[in-house]
């Protein structure tokens, strides 16, 4: 159902420090333009913990009307707490979204068992789930077989694999039917090289267009092609995630001119010697046409 580049979406704010709905609106058409296959809202690059659950529902709903139907929008509406990611799945649903990203329950660290009923609780809302597996964030690396059991209930139309781990997501597709998406933009190629469907990226923030690309040659199985592109934009792939995301990617579009690159504490711009490497991988990849004093200045 979801495949091919799908963008985490950076959330916009104002100088002020307010969700720009505007901007989000403007993002939206770009990555339409630029052939993005479905906008994930409000996840991890986000900044989903900084959001209150009245902007979140707003910007759900702002992101359909935005979409008018020309791509799928994805709700990131996973929390720690079942119930309130229940209500908020539900909300989601009725503004419109075209299906729901929800992360392994984090922080109470659930069992194994927890984490089945709390997705078999989501599962009955009835809107299509990608389940995102992030041991990284969440603290919990579930067994093969558990997500194997997760994937199996209705309504879940995806897997996120985020864990890093390769032989565990190709455990993992052999296992089972459910389509495997790419978390990592860093494993795009194998992954889906393996069998997974698309990628749920960071980078495509940045790079749309490119992403689509590299994307659409990996679902062709033209694998040989793919990796001579993706070698292109490794090396701005990997400044992605110098520093926490989406602390890295908010920067990035901020030198783009396509957003602020403000944030939300307890989120802060990167390093100036980060800063430094995002740009001249930026400018490697041609997003920048030369490294201008105003771009200077933004180490300074």
């Amino acid at each position: 159902m979801f495949r091919g580049s799908i963008v985490a979406l950076a959330t916009p704010f104002n100088q002020q420090g307010e969700v720009d709905y505007h901007n989000l609106s403007e993002l939206i058409q770009w990555h339409i333009e630029s052939g993005t296959d479905a906008i994930v809202l409000c996840g991890t690059t986000g900044e989903a913990p900084t959001l209150t659950h009245e902007e979140t529902i707003r910007i759900f709903k702002e992101g359909v009307i935005a979409a008018k139907g020309r791509i799928p929008i994805i709700a990131g509406t996973g929390t720690y707490d079942t119930r309130k990611a229940v209500q908020l799945t539900q909300e989601a649903k009725v503004v419109g979204a075209d299906g729901s990203l929800i992360v392994v329950p984090y922080y109470t660290r659930p069992t194994a068992e927890g984490c089945f009923q709390h997705f078999e609780a989501l599962s009955k809302v009835g809107i299509p789930m990608i389940v995102y597996h992030h041991p990284g964030r969440t603290g919990i690396k579930l067994p093969v077989k558990a997500m194997a059991r997760i994937a199996s209930l209705p309504n879940i139309v995806g897997i996120k694999d985020a864990t890093g781990d390769l032989d565990y997501a190709l455990d993992l597709m052999h296992q089972i039917k459910t389509p495997v998406l790419s978390g990592d933009d860093t494993l795009v190629i194998p992954l889906m090289a393996s069998g997974a469907v698309g990628d749920i990226s960071i980078v495509a923030n940045i790079i749309p267009r490119e992403w689509k690309i590299l994307t659409t040659l990996l679902l062709a199985d033209q694998v040989e092609e793919a990796r001579e592109f993706f070698s292109r934009y490794y090396g701005l792939v990997k400044s992605m995630v110098l520093e926490t995301n989406p602390q890295c990617v908010k920067f990035a579009l901020g030198a783009m001119g396509k957003c602020s690159s403000r944030m939300r504490l307890p989120l802060v711009e990167p390093q100036d010697d980060v800063k430094k490497q995002i740009l001249n991988e930026m400018v490697k990849a041609g997003l920048l046409l030369q490294r201008k004093e105003a771009l200077e200045g933004a180490v300074n």
